[in-house]
């Protein structure tokens, strides 16, 4: 019977400073023994089933010795099978969709569905109308009530992500630009951020707390950080952090943060029954600043939304 493994969770991306449980396999794979190589290919299949098995029961399903286990592990540089064990662990953590990857491939559409238990698409719609209430569970009404005031008040606002956190940023950027003028992308098409970055903060280190009138210069950055962030996105974190740039921060709620999170980080369930994530609960949060944001900005945000309508009309876009 496979085994769990409890591990505290740890960052397993470029930060972490060593390279994943597949890497190591294909850095190495042209040295391997016949052998090491069967049970390489069957981790590599499916290397999130690693963090499940015992050494025995992975041997047994490779069709090598348990001594064989102990080899390739040694050979890719963990001190036993646990440490690589963990390694698979991280990787889902961290959510790579390779080693969330259910084993032994999609099941056929005629599966049968055990009594009591839902449709597969109900249960997808079931999970993420969970995540909406774990996000909701732990999301702080006053400080999503500091956090729109800080969104109305700066005079500036920088949105910036990457990945699939890039769409929620500019989800968030055109939720914002209805009711208030100045938000952009912190760095544009062929942009660098440096360039951008170098304008905002006031370099006074730690005074970013985003309270009422200390906004240093203005300027407010909006983060989304969704787990698997690219370094840059981590290194922008901990610039702003140390040139004490105000910062909202979106993240998920169970990869572990690679820089000091703001005062202001809005923790979102993403995990998902697919090897991909979920992001409702992102798009609920981002949702739930604009509609704090709107009354807000009074009437000068009704102005901009009438004058918004008014060059639709006038431009014949709608």
């Amino acid at each position: 019977m496979k085994q769990a493994i409890h591990a505290a969770q740890a960052p397993d991306g470029p930060e972490a400073g060593e390279p994943s449980l597949t890497a190591r396999i294909r850095d190495r794979y042209g040295d391997l023994s016949p052998m090491e190589r069967q049970l390489a290919d069957v981790i590599l299949a499916c290397p999130g089933e690693l963090s499940g098995y015992s050494a025995t029961e992975l041997a047994g399903r490779a069709g090598v010795s348990k001594m064989t286990v102990s080899r390739l592990v040694r050979r890719l540089g963990y001190a036993g099978f646990e440490a690589a064990r963990l390694a698979a662990r991280r990787g889902g953590d961290w959510g790579s969709p390779l080693f969330l990857l259910p084993p032994g491939g999609p099941a056929p559409a005629s599966a049968a569905v055990s009594d009591g238990d839902p449709a597969p698409l109900d249960a997808h719609f079931q999970r993420s109308a969970e995540a909406l209430a774990a996000t909701a569970r732990q999301t702080d009404p006053a400080m999503l009530a500091r956090a729109a005031r800080a969104l109305a008040d700066a005079r500036r606002i920088w949105v910036c992500g990457a990945r699939n956190s890039a769409f929620l940023a500019g989800y968030a950027r055109w939720q914002f630009i209805q009711v208030r003028g100045e938000v952009h992308q912190l760095a544009a098409t062929g942009e660098t951020m440096a360039e951008t970055l170098a304008d905002l903060g006031s370099g006074n280190p730690g005074s970013g707390n985003l309270e009422p009138g200390n906004l240093n210069s203005g300027d407010l950055l909006f983060l989304v950080g969704i787990r698997r962030r690219p370094p840059a996105i981590v290194r922008l974190l901990r610039i702003a952090g140390e040139r004490g740039i105000p910062t909202i921060l979106i993240a998920d709620s169970h990869s572990a943060l690679e820089a000091p999170p703001p005062p202001l980080t809005f923790r979102c369930e993403t995990r998902s029954l697919a090897a991909l994530d979920t992001h409702v609960a992102a798009l609920a949060v981002i949702h739930a600043l604009a509609a704090e944001l709107i009354p807000l900005t009074g009437e000068a945000g009704r102005a901009r939304i009438r004058a918004i309508e008014d060059l639709h009309d006038r431009l014949g876009e709608l």
